[in-house]
Order: C-alpha cells, then sequence, then structure tokens
C-alpha cells in the first residue's frame, strides 16, 4: 500500500504558512525520512502537479525537492508503473535506498488522497493560508488524477554504457550504466534535472600497485559530487598546513587517514602508503570534471543542466586554487613594482577571480546612542554619521573616535556631509563639522527638528515632528519658507531637481518651488499616501494605501499631472523601486511575499511570489535584476524576466523592519540577525556577521566595512580581514 502523511502539528500551532512533517509510506516503511520541517504550502502542490504529470503522459521524469531536508523525490514513469528514488544531497549526496516499484495508478491515488486531506485541513486550520494561485494550480492538477490516464507511444530506450579508467596512477575511474536512458530525459526548465543524473554505475580509485583501492558502487554524479565537496575541504586542510586529515571517500568505508606532513596515507586497517593530499584533491576535482564531460557528450542539452554546471564550476575552480599563484622573485622590479601599488591602493579585494569566503572581524563598537530606533546613519568620507532627533555625532571609519557631536533640546538634523542644524527653545544653530562655534544662529519658535537635512541650492531643508517642511538659508541662517500641512500626522519629504515633494498621510502631494517654498501645485490622491515619493527621470512614483487596499501613483514633478494610478490588493508594500523603464512592488499576498513589475504606462508586466513568508520587504537594485530582502533575513534576486535566480533563508529572528541589501566591491549584504554577505551572481553565501535581532541600519562603504545600528544605540564596525578567491583558467 502506497501512500502520503502529512503531520498535524501546523495546526495545533498554526502559523502564516504551514510547516510540518511529509512522509510517503510503501508497505509501512516511510521513503522520505527525515523531511519533518518542510512547507506543506509547497511541497503539497509540488507533490499533486508531478503526479498529475506522469498519469497524464506530459512528463516521463519529474522531480519533488524537500528542500529543509536536502532530499529529492524522483519518480520515473516506465508503462503502467513508476520507480520511485530518494536522492539526499547532504553529507554524504547519495541515494537513501535502492529505487523501488509501485503501480502509476497507486501513486497517483495516494498523491490525490494527500491533497484534497490538505485541501481540508487548510480550510479548516487555516483558512486563506494557500495562495490563490496555488489553489488554482492545485485544482488543476486534481483535475488531471480525476481524468483518463493516458498512455503515450515511447520510442524504446537505447541503453548506454560508458567506462572511464583513471587517466593515472593515482586516480578515480567510473562507469555509467543508463539502460533507461535516464540522461536524454533532461528538459531545461522542467524540475527534473537531477533525476535525469541518476543513472546506476560506480566509482572507484586507484593508487600505484592496487588498480582498484577502493569503491563506490551507485549514481556516479552524487559520488562525485561529494567527493568534489571533500576535495574543497581537503584543499583547505593542505593550504592551512593542518597535519592530519581524516575522511571516508564519498560517505563509503573504509575511512582514508591522511598524515598531510609526511606524505602518507591508510585506508582502514590497511598499511601505509604514499599519498599526496594535494594530489588526491585534484583527483577528486578531476574526476567531476571527466564525468561532466561524459555526460554532455552523450547528451549535449545536459550541459545546461544546473547540477552538471555547478559540479564543472565546483571543479574547476578546485583545480585553478591547487595550481597556486606564480609570484616574482622578491628581489624583482616587477614585485617590488606590485607590492608598492598594493599598499599604495589599500584595496581589500585585490585579487581577480571568483570570490568564495570573506572574514570580518569587528573594528570598533560605540555605546548609548540616544533615539537609535528612529535615528539614521548616514556615510561620510571620515566614517560614519548618526543622526537622531537627540543627538548627532560622527565617527572615524579606523578606530571609532568622535570627530564631532551636536545635542540639542529640540531636536538635531545632519547631513552626511557634515552640516548640523540643533534648535532649542530661543534659537537655531549651524554648525559644519568639527567646528567648535556655530556658523550662524537665528531666533527659532521652539519647533521641534529633525532627523532629516537636506542641502538644496543655499537652503538647508528639514522637517518638525515629521509633518511640518522648513528651509532655513544656508549661509545667514534665516528661515526662508515653511509649510505646514493640514489635516496631517505625518508627511514625507522629497526633493527633486527645483521641487520639493511633500507626502500627508491626509492624501495630499504638494509640489514647492524650493526657491521660495510657493505651492505650485496640489494632489489630491483617492487614498492616503504611505511613503516618500521616489524620482523616475522627470517623473515620480508614490505609494498610496489603507489596510490591504493600495496603490502606485505615476505622476509628473514639475506640473504634478498624473499620469496613471494603478490599484493592488497588496498588504505592508515595500517602497517602489524604479530602474530604467519598470517600476517593481514587493507586498504581501495570501500570507506570501509577491513582488509586481510594471511599465511606463502601469501595466503589469508580471507578477512572482518570492517563497519568503509574509512581509514586509525591501526593494534593492541590482545589474539585470531586482533583490528582495524581508525582515527574517531572507531575501530572493529576481531577473528583469520575472525568474527567480536565487534565493536565501530566514536566519534568526525577524528584525523590526524590513532594511534593503546594500552592495559595495561586488558583494551584496543582506540584513537580518546575521547580515550575510553574498555573490549576486549565484547567492553563494561568503561571510556571515551577527548584528542582533535590533538591528535597525545597515551602511556599508568603499572599502566593503560594515557599520550596525542597533535599537538599544550601539554602533559597530567591521572591518574586512581576509578573503579567498578562484581565480578563472
Amino acid at each position: 500500500m502506497t501512500r502520503f502523511r502529512l503531520g498535524q502539528r501546523w495546526k495545533r500551532e498554526p502559523t502564516a504558512a504551514p510547516v510540518d512533517s511529509i512522509a510517503l509510506e510503501l508497505d509501512g516503511v516511510n521513503l522520505l525520512a527525515g523531511a519533518v520541517e518542510e512547507p506543506l504550502a509547497e511541497v503539497v502542490p509540488s507533490l499533486v502537479g508531478a503526479a498529475a504529470a506522469l498519469r497524464a503522459g506530459r512528463r516521463r521524469l519529474v522531480q519533488v525537492s524537500l528542500a529543509e531536508a536536502s532530499l529529492e523525490l524522483v519518480v520515473r514513469r516506465a508503462g503502467p508503473e513508476v520507480e520511485l528514488s530518494v536522492a539526499s544531497l547532504g553529507r554524504p549526496a547519495r541515494l537513501l535506498r535502492p529505487p523501488v516499484w509501485v503501480e502509476l495508478e497507486e501513486f497517483a491515488q495516494a498523491a490525490r488522497e494527500c491533497a484534497e486531506g490538505f485541501l481540508e485541513d487548510i480550510e479548516e486550520a487555516a483558512p486563506g493560508a494557500l495562495p490563490s494561485s496555488v489553489s488554482r494550480g492545485l485544482s488543476e492538477a486534481l483535475r488531471l488524477l480525476g481524468g483518463p490516464v493516458s498512455t503515450p507511444r515511447e520510442a524504446p530506450p537505447e541503453p548506454f554504457t560508458r567506462r572511464v579508467e583513471p587517466p593515472e596512477e593515482l586516480g578515480f575511474g567510473f562507469e555509467l550504466k543508463d539502460p533507461a536512458d535516464l540522461l536524454r530525459t533532461y528538459e531545461k526548465g522542467q524540475g527534473a534535472a537531477l533525476g535525469s543524473l541518476l543513472c546506476s554505475g560506480e566509482v572507484w580509485l586507484s593508487l600505484p600497485g592496487r588498480p582498484q583501492a577502493w569503491r563506490a558502487p551507485g549514481p556516479p554524479f552524487l559520488t562525485a559530487l561529494e567527493l568534489s565537496r571533500q576535495a574543497g575541504e581537503l584543499a583547505r586542510a593542505v593550504e592551512l598546513g593542518e597535519p592530519r586529515f581524516f575522511l571516508e571517500l564519498g560517505g563509503v568505508r573504509p575511512a582514508l587517514a591522511l598524515e598531510l606532513s609526511a606524505g602518507r596515507g591508510k585506508l582502514g586497517a590497511g598499511a601505509a602508503f604514499p599519498l599526496d593530499g594535494s594530489a588526491l584533491a585534484a583527483a577528486m576535482f578531476h574526476l567531476g570534471h571527466t564525468l561532466a564531460l561524459a555526460v554532455a557528450e552523450r547528451e549535449r542539452s545536459q550541459s545546461s543542466n544546473p547540477y552538471l554546471v555547478e559540479l564543472t564550476e565546483r571543479c574547476r575552480e578546485g583545480l585553478s586554487h591547487l595550481r597556486g599563484a606564480v609570484q616574482p622573485p622578491e628581489d624583482s622590479g616587477e614585485a617590488r613594482g606590485r607590492n608598492r601599488s598594493s599598499r599604495r591602493t589599500g584595496r581589500p579585494i585585490p585579487a581577480p577571480g571568483r570570490l568564495r569566503r570573506l572574514r570580518f572581524d569587528k573594528r570598533w563598537e560605540q555605546r548609548r546612542l540616544a533615539g537609535a530606533e528612529t535615528a539614521q546613519l548616514l556615510l561620510s568620507r571620515q566614517g560614519p554619521v548618526f543622526c537622531s532627533r537627540e543627538r548627532a555625532c560622527a565617527f572615524a571609519r579606523k578606530d571609532g573616535k568622535v570627530l564631532w557631536s551636536r545635542e540639542a533640546s529640540q531636536g538635531v538634523a545632519a547631513s552626511a556631509d557634515g552640516y548640523v542644524v540643533t534648535a532649542d527653545a530661543d534659537r537655531v544653530y549651524c554648525f559644519v563639522g568639527a567646528g567648535a562655534s556655530a556658523r550662524w544662529l537665528h531666533d527659532h519658535d521652539g519647533l521641534p527638528l529633525g532627523p532629516q537635512l537636506v542641502r538644496q541650492e543655499g537652503l538647508l531643508i528639514t522637517l518638525s515632528d515629521d509633518r511640518t517642511v522648513l528651509a532655513f538659508a544656508e549661509a545667514a541662517g534665516r528661515e526662508v519658507w515653511r509649510l505646514a500641512p493640514s489635516r496631517t500626522q505625518r508627511s514625507w519629504l522629497a526633493i527633486q531637481g527645483h521641487r520639493a515633494l511633500l507626502s500627508t498621510d491626509a492624501g495630499y502631494l504638494y509640489g514647492l518651488d524650493t526657491a521660495d517654498g510657493q505651492v505650485r501645485y496640489r494632489m489630491r490622491a483617492p487614498l492616503p499616501f504611505q511613503g516618500t515619493p521616489v524620482a523616475w527621470g522627470k517623473r515620480f512614483v508614490a505609494t498610496l494605501g489603507k489596510g490591504t487596499h493600495h496603490a502606485l501613483l505615476l505622476a509628473d514633478a514639475h506640473s504634478g499631472d498624473v499620469a496613471w494610478t494603478r490599484e493592488f490588493q497588496l498588504a505592508t508594500p515595500s517602497a517602489p523601486l524604479p530602474v530604467r523603464t519598470r517600476v517593481y512592488l514587493a507586498g504581501e499576498q495570501d500570507l506570501e511575499g509577491v513582488l509586481l513589475c510594471l511599465d511606463l504606462r502601469g501595466r503589469v508586466l508580471w507578477e512572482r511570489p518570492l517563497h519568503l513568508g509574509a512581509g514586509p520587504f525591501a526593494l534593492a537594485p541590482l545589474p539585470r535584476g531586482v533583490l528582495v530582502t524581508s525582515a527574517n533575513g531572507s531575501a530572493a534576486r529576481v531577473d528583469t524576466t520575472g525568474e527567480l535566480d536565487w534565493r536565501v533563508g530566514a536566519v534568526g529572528e525577524p528584525l523590526a523592519m524590513a532594511l534593503p541589501a546594500r552592495t559595495s566591491r561586488g558583494v551584496v549584504l543582506i540584513p537580518g540577525e546575521q547580515v550575510r554577505a553574498v555573490d549576486p551572481r549565484g547567492g553563494q553565501v561568503l561571510a556571515e556577521v551577527r548584528a542582533g535581532a535590533g538591528l535597525v541600519a545597515l551602511q556599508t562603504d568603499s572599502r566593503l566595512g560594515l557599520y550596525f545600528l542597533d535599537d538599544s544605540g550601539s554602533l559597530s564596525a567591521y572591518q574586512l580581514m581576509s578573503h579567498f578567491a578562484v581565480v578563472e583558467g
């Protein structure tokens, strides 16, 4: 008997998205052991869709990912039966058990019962937890499962066998056996990429005098994948000069003990034999590279298989690193010139190549900064600038020394270039940098100021109580103009050219002439404004909304003419991100993150589910894409066509708000309780630095220095200490 069983704990402890165990029981044996914390709203629809595609004859091979357990369920149809395989991509990569065969109808019936039970549970325990798009896809899959079974005509498979002997006395050989022609079932973008590589065979190790000293039966791809991981660890051990290293090759006994300093090895309880650690690592990398070439020769489309591409890149980078760098003699002119250049520029990442690891160390920390919950963290040429309503101060980048500090009873406003405006009950003052005396002072009516300060065409423009906008003459301090919108509790200020744009929660937007403060236009929107207007060429885009009903508005910044307004059923929308001819907006829909892309005319080009959980979200631009970050530390990169390039999961406790990612020196910093440095191309995590769940601001400078501000008033600075990069050969 075949059946799927879902955990029931999520119904007793409801969350935004149901997360629980899933089991595939075959005569009482669970084939998915270890899948105990899976997102059921993703796994169940994927499973049912795969079963429907098999039964309807649309696919011959399907794959269902259980990402939290690092398991892949691969199902292959052969006539009226299906073959079930479960591969683990954890350590070590392997098949959990030999493949098993079941009737197609029995498997489809188990998937249908699983989906129907899940839908009943969702309706009872968590209505609305399943996004509408997922519900529609699940209903379509159930319709196919209830329809007639299709038996497409299939060409007989062409059995394939390839045996490759070790190229040297110390090396790995392999044999590929593909009687079912799995390698030719790969279709780009169809989701069975790993399944098409799980043909049987074996891998063996050849040593001098021992043609088959070690042997690992099973899919050669999984063995080569695990050996490439172990080769990277072995290469690092050699690089660090460790005396000994132990491993089970490919996760298969006997264990191999290496004495790296002596150049010897021993398999299990056998006798020791000469073995160089670097040569063994190179042989392990060569195996993966040779296997990938053999697979691509058999089926050309496999060259784009993401699993095979990743294995090839890992092995190529490992071999490049093992070759080492060629250093000119220290006494040569070339070496001396190069060393002087590197000291002069002080670049933190001077070596070309693809980054693999970064290491950051704490440089300094400042504590007890008042008002950090609503403060701004800016960057100047000298270092970070902290500004809250109570205090503004600047710190030296190198040691955290206080360069200047200003405090006032009625507020402080500061800019990154060192201009500070402070107010007390009777006076308003302006300071520049570390000067001891005020540049000017003027009478004041006691209106509180700050912390935002904008310098624009001889004016210093700031907000009071997040409502009233004031402009002071930069040279003399005279108040040039002010605007206090009526029936307004909150305002947002933006400067665009010669216009000061002030949006309000009363639904009005004012376009002011920055020179004299005259209101050139007043716009009435159908909903309250919810954030700062964002410049988009000569126009601006702003977010409107109330509850779950939100809209985007595009208007001319000079005249205030509205080009279009588009409404959306989104909760907790992000600030809009205009990039060239498109604008992006992230929000929450059916308790799941969604990214929208609109064109210049306000038409929705595409809508992409993010699978990052509930909002809020923040957006940051990347080359040919956009990066969405969540308050829980997860992030996803989406390209301009709406395809998901990569995603990293949540880490630690959620922050109080979603912070946008920062980019410096080709490295993306993703905010969270653990701030992660990520390669923007592939999403590989290069480093993690603990910032704490109270993080409220993140900045990074041009030297990849990190600055964290938390809600307790602590400002921490971290310095890039070392990096490891692989130079492309």
